[in-house]
């Protein structure tokens, strides 16, 4: 499998990737691990989803294609967004959805606790990794790396898309023949889960089944919150003219909640442990 590196390299143009995560499900207002349990939005959920679809037309962003992990409180969130764009029907994506949780599925941390003693004691200190029946890093590497090449291969098609009334490209022909490149930067949105979205993150940042990092340092993930990533190839060479390929890429929002003050600069509580935070 390819890792990040090698998958982004594979650009053939300047792309836009935007994660976002569902709304508060009720689920979450349970305290509950959801895992692969489906679960609806809360009338909050929803709320957060159309604030979050609003940010996006109200600042003119263009959305070509929505991909939505297949669990319900993602599918509701992904339709609301779309809804506000205007953009195409959201596509489910197997490799997006949440994280298993094993046998804690179902359960609040008071109700692990409780049956799961051991488990949670070793929980605490090797995350999911300890949990019977949960997913593996590995999984989850192999899984976040199959939704950003189905992402690159969705932006490359985009590139290869002449421009509206032209022909399409003719295998073997160059990929921006004159009269036919597109014009604008083709821009793919995700909505996953806060579990799922770890991951995502960790390989972008040179996560790899060769190398697999611990479960820590966690990424704060905020219900509907918004996460951009900016990507472009460098096709350049070396002092002895051979050829280089690479890529320039830049997150530019984390954990960005359209229209709340929580955007601040300010302590955030734990994401897990806590009795206030639940959020897978």
């Amino acid at each position: 499998m390819k890792n990040i590196h090698q998958l982004l390299t594979t650009l053939r143009g300047p792309a836009r990737f935007y994660f976002v995560r569902h709304g508060e499900s009720v689920g979450n207002t349970k305290g509950k691990m959801q895992g692969h349990l489906d679960s609806p939005l809360t009338e909050t959920g929803r709320a957060q989803a159309r604030r979050t679809g609003r940010w996006f037309a109200d600042n003119g962003i263009t959305v070509d294609r929505v991909f939505t992990s297949p669990l319900l409180r993602a599918t509701e969130t992904a339709d609301i967004i779309a809804r506000c764009g205007d953009y195409p029907a959201p596509e489910p994506l197997e490799s997006a959805i949440e994280l298993h949780t094993g046998i804690f599925t179902d359960l609040s941390f008071q109700e692990i606790q409780e049956k799961y003693p051991a488990e949670y004691a070793e929980f605490v200190a090797r995350s999911w990794e300890s949990v019977p029946e949960a997913e593996s890093i590995a999984s989850l590497i192999t899984r976040s790396l199959t939704t950003w090449e189905t992402m690159v291969d969705a932006v490359n098609s985009l590139l290869d898309t002449p421009e509206s009334g032209e022909s399409p490209r003719a295998p073997g022909t160059p990929e921006n023949p004159a009269g036919a490149p597109r014009a604008d930067t083709p821009t793919v949105l995700t909505v996953t889960h806060g579990g799922m979205l770890q991951w995502l993150l960790k390989v972008n940042f040179g996560a790899t089944l060769a190398a697999p990092p611990p479960w820590m340092p966690l990424i704060l993930i905020s219900n509907a919150a918004v996460f951009a990533f900016n990507a472009r190839p460098v096709r350049s060479h070396d002092r002895q003219n051979r050829p280089l390929s690479w890529y320039y890429g830049q997150w530019s929002l984390m954990n960005f909640i359209p229209g709340s003050a929580a955007n601040a600069a300010v302590d955030a509580p734990e994401q897990f442990h806590t009795d206030n935070q639940r959020l897978r």
